[in-house]
């Protein structure tokens, strides 16, 4: 935001506040710095009514403040289902708190509860790995097979639990490391993550893959 900038295309016409969110939302997935994130989420901030005088020069009309608010939430979702990294997932969940909306936390918080192990959508395990790391002010130990029992387990679904890898001073029952590191090396920005993840994490117990 350097010398006024305006990071969303100026050559586009926004009808809505939702349009903004949704421009807004498709430019931090393109940034491969990550540089977009926190401003997507103060923009989102600037979604409730009473901030909404400061938005008129980037919206033609407001429009309802509740519509407006359910279809950015509605598109963010669609776009925690799609394949990307494991940040940008966590950073859109991120925004549906900005928002006020946590449907897909209470439906993992639900999950937990249950002692169930149903399948997972992509959305629901960023979503887990979401919970699990704002929830918990210490990660002693996380077992994947809490989650999932091993013949599940993918690639897909590391990816999605990476952060809780990461942040755990136990992690067990995950991939071999040479495959761990050959599935996830091209899924996650930056392949020193997953080095990192693989040698500080204190106790990281590696099982047979079942893939």
């Amino acid at each position: 935001m350097k010398e006024q900038r305006n990071v969303l295309k100026q050559n586009q016409v926004c009808r809505t506040l939702s349009d903004v969110h949704m421009r807004a939302v498709d430019q931090a997935l393109k940034s491969q710095t990550g540089h977009l994130d926190l401003f997507l989420r103060f923009l989102l901030g600037l979604s409730l009514e009473s901030n909404q005088k400061f938005l008129h020069s980037l919206v033609t009309q407001t429009g309802s403040s509740s519509q407006n608010k359910e279809e950015t939430v509605q598109y963010i979702k669609q776009k925690i289902s799609e394949d990307l990294s494991t940040e940008k997932s966590i950073n859109l969940l991120h925004c549906l708190n900005e928002l006020g909306d946590d449907s897909l936390v209470k439906e993992i918080q639900q999950y937990l509860k249950s002692g169930a192990q149903s399948e997972l959508s992509p959305s629901q395990w960023s979503a887990l790995a979401f919970v699990l790391l704002t929830t918990a002010q210490d990660l002693e130990e996380f077992d994947l097979n809490k989650y999932i029992t091993p013949d599940k387990i993918r690639d897909k679904i590391l990816v999605r639990v990476m952060p809780v890898i990461a942040a755990s001073r136990k992690a067990i029952n995950l991939l071999d490391q040479t495959l761990l590191l050959s599935h996830l090396d091209s899924r996650i920005s930056s392949s020193m993550f997953i080095q990192r993840v693989c040698d500080d994490v204190p106790q990281l117990k590696l099982s047979p893959s079942q893939i």
